[in-house]
């Protein structure tokens, strides 16, 4: 509100990879800045689906996508996404950090929701741009896009945040990158997009969020 724009490196590299006509989907869309970006990027042809979970949230996100006239090109989605389909979790949201929201296991003090796998929405078969930034679930929603990932003749980018400390097996996360045939780079402030091996990633300290931007 006070800028006018939230992570311009981001943004910018959003306004130069997605293209009218694009199906698209926000995976983690908080309030919905990058959604709304998405929407106007992809034109009254393309499709916008938003996730997000956090209920609260998510109804302050439609609100944002209704007011300014999106409606009819953006998807808004209150299920978790996961590796499985009807697993039961429950959205833990930390009281002075409501943005870090997480999906945990599910409890009896809080709002039980089920998971769905991406790949069983037909609607998101065809995806051009992904943005996932899910507070250490990306691997799990990653898991859920198998059939997705298996379309290797249909160019696709995602914008992922990693971060080594979320993961069990950093390493073999990356290692399904790779075997999956994406190119992997950072998206800097700075510098923009630089490529990355493993070993790069891997060596940045574990508590820090990378923009990892992958293209096959």
């Amino acid at each position: 509100m006070l800028d006018g724009y939230w992570e311009m490196w981001l943004t910018e590299l959003m306004m130069r990879t997605i293209k009218p006509g694009m199906v698209v989907a926000d995976v983690g869309a908080n309030l919905g800045y990058f959604t709304l970006l998405m929407a106007d990027l992809v034109g009254p042809r393309g499709r916008v689906h938003a996730f997000e979970p956090n209920l609260p949230i998510n109804r302050r996100l439609r609100r944002s996508v209704d007011v300014n006239g999106f409606a009819d090109r953006v998807i808004v989605h209150d299920s978790p996404l996961g590796s499985e389909a009807g697993r039961l979790v429950t959205m833990q949201v930390p009281a002075n950090e409501p943005k870090n929201a997480h999906v945990g296991p599910a409890r009896y003090d809080g709002i039980v929701q089920d998971t769905y796998r991406m790949d069983q929405m037909p609607q998101l078969l065809d995806v051009d741009v992904l943005k996932i930034d899910t507070e250490g679930a990306e691997r799990d929603v990653w898991d859920g896009m198998a059939g997705i990932l298996a379309n290797r003749s249909k160019p696709l980018t995602i914008f992922l945040e990693f971060a080594s400390v979320r993961y069990p097996t950093p390493d073999l996360f990356i290692d399904e990158m790779i075997a999956q045939g994406f190119s992997i780079g950072e998206l800097t402030m700075a510098l923009g997009v630089l490529p990355r091996t493993k070993e790069e990633i891997l060596a940045a300290p574990d508590n820090v969020d990378q923009m990892l931007v992958l293209k096959r």
